[in-house]
């Protein structure tokens, strides 16, 4: 129905969430995918409360979903270096029993497909341009099919076509670091945390999560690497080389990993962050707007809620009316554009911060670490309090 159409390339967990939302909301959603099958990239992932409080409001199974009770950042040998601060009423309001959840990223698929109305993704289309008129767009892809829309969002991540036809290329540029990303079943003892640890020059963390009913560990091990450094023939032997020192229960966590099929190598990459993101009938969600680093653990989670606040600012409108249209993306970017351009930042500022320093200031960076809660209340700032207040805002629609 013209006024009611979306066309949304990308399906990715922004783009499904994308389409869940904006469906719910009223709108006639098509999701358009240039794979043959929608499979997800990579093992586990970590959502935060909101992300959990939102699926939980679109009527997505979350409420197995294991929530450590706080994130902590350790020293490679146990010693807790911050403990992050949280509003423990707000998550208690939030019907969740920590701040963060690990997932098994297929897992997070499966239950957002279930909500998902049936045929609204289409496989095997790779978005080509869109080319704009008065009261439409009209979407080309590679297969020479085209569809008409009144909005096209770009779902298709940090490589985002959409993206660089609206805003022009920007380089991605290289952080440098890369993240291993492993699971493993493991019903080990420290279930109650998500725990980063570091020593001078790698970070190793872990969180609990449940997967298939059964107890299991995601980890990432993060370390400086050069943009074209190659992969190790014998990845274990390597990861547990530079991480084998670290306490307890990472060794028997690396012993449980099945190097074959549990492990998922990501080379950093990040773009200058925009001051904009819509224009016209078009716009841009999740890593096509922001791309982040591991260090925010957020990717996932800041798609979810790019998809709760477009379908919050969107819903009721006539989207042939492009007034109506630009004030409901105008509320979007408000809401979105500043905090997860904050978030990513800092997220890249960590990365540098843990892994780009030279010895010398690596040292003092560890000894001020160790004996100055000053760090600490920064990092813990940084991750939580306007994400918190996200929580906030949401829980009181």
């Amino acid at each position: 129905m013209k006024g009611k159409r979306i066309a949304i390339i990308g399906a990715g967990p922004g783009g499904i969430a994308a389409g869940i939302a904006l469906s719910q909301a009223g709108f006639d959603v098509k999701i358009f995918e240039k794979s043959s099958v929608v499979t997800p990239l990579g093992g586990a992932i970590i959502l935060n409360a909101t992300g959990i409080v939102i699926l939980r409001k679109w009527g997505v199974d979350v409420n197995d979903i294991f929530a450590a009770r706080e994130p902590q950042f350790r020293r490679h040998d146990g010693h807790v270096r911050v403990k992050f601060e949280l509003d423990k009423s707000l998550l208690d309001k939030a019907g969740v029993t920590g701040w963060q959840s690990g997932m098994m990223r297929a897992e997070l698929y499966e239950r957002m497909l279930k909500v998902l109305p049936e045929g609204m993704i289409e496989t095997n289309h790779t978005y080509v341009n869109h080319v704009e008129n008065d009261d439409i767009v009209q979407v080309n892809f590679a297969n020479g099919e085209t569809y008409e829309t009144d909005l096209l969002i770009g779902s298709d991540g940090i490589n985002s076509e959409v993206r660089q036809q609206l805003w022009g290329y920007s380089e991605a540029k290289h952080l440098g670091i890369a993240v291993w990303l492993g699971w493993c079943e493991l019903d080990g003892s420290d279930r109650n945390n998500i725990i980063i640890m570091h020593d001078r020059k790698h970070q190793f963390g872990f969180a609990p999560l449940i997967y298939k009913g059964k107890n299991c560990y995601e980890w990432w091990f993060v370390e400086k690497c050069t943009e074209t450094q190659e992969k190790p023939d014998d990845v274990m032997a390597y990861v547990k080389e530079r991480v084998g020192h670290f306490a307890d229960p990472i060794p028997k966590i690396l012993a449980h990993t099945d190097p074959n099929h549990q492990l998922f190598r990501w080379v950093v990459k990040y773009r200058e962050p925009l001051k904009k993101w819509s224009k016209g009938r078009a716009t841009i969600m999740g890593d096509a707007a922001h791309p982040t680093s591991p260090y925010a653990a957020y990717g996932a989670g800041m798609s979810i809620e790019d998809a709760f606040f477009l379908a919050k600012f969107l819903k009721g409108k006539n989207l042939s009316d492009l007034n109506e249209l630009q004030e409901g993306l105008q509320k979007y970017e408000s809401e979105r554009l500043t905090f997860t351009n904050k978030t990513t930042a800092f997220a890249r500022f960590l990365g540098k911060f843990y892994h780009g320093l030279p010895q010398p200031l690596a040292y003092m960076r560890d000894k001020f670490l160790d004996n100055s809660s000053i760090p600490g209340k920064g990092i813990s700032k940084g991750y939580t309090d306007e994400a918190q207040s996200v929580l906030k805002g949401i829980l009181e629609e």
